[in-house]
């Protein structure tokens, strides 16, 4: 709740509100950054990014949903994080006699990730609302069905068993897209 104190000041321009941001979600934003540059970025590019995060959320406080500032702001972080990444290996020139096979793997892996993540995407678009709410609200928000019931003003019973009836859905979705994992 005080969080969404915050991003209602934030919202409203408060400076105080955004320095409050700061002192509280920097070690997560950076926690963000540092995750996602694996090593390839120094310490001033991992300032650099954390700062520029808040930068933005600043200057995109209208976008704000009170109850979802932090989520807001690691999507940031991490679109941020992506294009610097994006930019440095722009630049880069591969030497292909040092090119690793398990990086390979790991590229492979990657695409799979992102086709795996659109398929649920557009699984998760066919299940329909309020399933669709509350799966993302437990799986991706990780919140539980309690605080879903809450903040869907369900009973908390039908949030659990939406959440089966849909997990069945999804998985009979995916099932007949041949997704067999």
């Amino acid at each position: 709740m005080e969080i969404e104190k915050i991003a209602i000041r934030l919202m409203n321009s408060d400076e105080t509100a955004l320095e409050e941001v700061i002192d509280r979600f920097t070690p997560l934003v950076s926690t963000i950054v540092y995750n996602l540059a694996k090593g390839t970025l120094g310490t001033t590019d991992i300032e650099e990014i954390t700062s520029d995060t808040f930068v933005t959320l600043w200057y995109n406080r209208d976008k704000i949903m009170p109850d979802k500032l932090k989520g807001y702001l690691c999507c940031i972080a991490k679109n941020k994080a992506k294009d610097k990444l994006k930019a440095a290996f722009r630049h880069q020139i591969i030497d292909i006699d040092e090119v690793d096979v398990e990086d390979e793997l790991a590229v492979s892996d990657e695409i799979e990730n992102k086709m795996v993540t659109e398929l649920l995407r557009q699984t998760l678009e066919e299940i329909g609302e309020p399933d669709k709410e509350i799966i993302i609200r437990h799986y991706y928000y990780y919140q539980s069905s309690t605080e879903i019931s809450e903040k869907m003003g369900m009973k908390n019973d039908t949030v659990k068993s939406r959440i089966r009836r849909a997990r069945e859905k999804l998985k009979t979705i995916l099932l007949e897209r041949g997704y067999s994992r």
